[in-house]
């Protein structure tokens, strides 16, 4: 099937490393033309050179989208290149426990009754506040055009919740909710907002972090297959029996980024191999 998405101006944010490159590749081998975008100006690049030795129409730009004068910062820079953008995909995030790492180089959750506001606060900016930012620069733009695809990339912590990870779970719900919301506002502009909300996904700090687990949990890890089977069917049970891999979510994110997907709007997709144990 043809996507429709040769030309189209795509920004991916976050997309230097993980879930956002999977994107950034799918939507530039799709046609459409990418803003690979992060914090780290040699990953962009890195990421931004080889699609383009790939054949593909790619350029990048660095910015914290967290910082509200960086962030408009990156919107004019890509306004200026490109004249605006038809695709904006908000997948930079991230929580502040990542940050810190104990001795053994492993994320600290704090309890819920411990984690501080200026967690809180963080984890707002780097999500929320990231993507309010770029939509109210760049849908303008898209109405005056009459046609854009918004699509925010939750998490499965939005919608089936475990103990703690207290403002990471609440902030992706309220990524679902602004989805829904700015997509009736949105109404008959020819914009069409949604969510992707992945379950686990394959990099290669997840497949370090399992692996810790998995020798925790006193398992073999020579053979990774094994080891996935057995999180799978023991601990984060899905129904696919595997973990996902980056481009899983940008088959997604294409599809819902297609001129053919108009009659999709204001939902919540999840791509978690059935990780969810949830209807919806």
């Amino acid at each position: 099937m043809d996507l429709q998405l040769e030309g189209k101006r795509a920004l991916v944010t976050g997309s230097n490393s993980g879930i956002g490159e999977g994107i950034a590749k799918v939507l530039a081998r799709e046609g459409a033309v990418v803003v690979v975008h992060g914090r780290n100006e040699g990953r962009c690049r890195n990421v931004a050179e080889a699609l383009a030795a790939a054949g593909c129409t790619v350029s990048y730009v660095v910015g914290d989208l967290s910082d509200e004068a960086a962030c408009n910062g990156v919107a004019d820079q890509i306004i200026e290149r490109l004249g605006g953008i038809d695709i904006l995909v908000n997948n930079a995030g991230g929580r502040a426990s990542s940050h810190r790492v104990d001795g053994k180089g492993g994320a600290m959750n704090p309890a819920w009754l411990e984690t501080p506001w200026s967690d809180w606060t963080w984890t707002f900016e780097q999500n929320v506040g990231a993507a309010v930012r770029l939509i109210q620069k760049l849908v303008p733009g898209m109405k005056e055009r009459g046609f854009g695809r918004i699509i925010n990339i939750g998490s499965a912590a939005a919608t089936q919740v475990e103990p703690d990870l207290a403002e990471y779970q609440a902030i992706k719900a309220a990524m679902v909710n602004m989805s829904a919301s700015l997509a009736k506002t949105l109404a008959a502009t020819g914009i069409t907002v949604n969510t992707v909300t992945p379950g686990i996904i394959m990099s290669p700090a997840v497949e370090s972090t399992f692996t810790d687990l998995a020798l925790k949990q006193g398992w073999e890890v020579d053979d990774w297959a094994e080891v996935e089977r057995r999180f799978t069917s023991q601990i984060f049970v899905n129904s696919a029996g595997k973990f996902g891999e980056p481009e899983d979510i940008g088959r997604m994110v294409a599809l819902l980024a297609s001129p053919l997907s108009g009659y999709m709007t204001g939902a919540n997709y999840r791509v978690d191999g059935g990780q969810i144990r949830s209807i919806n």
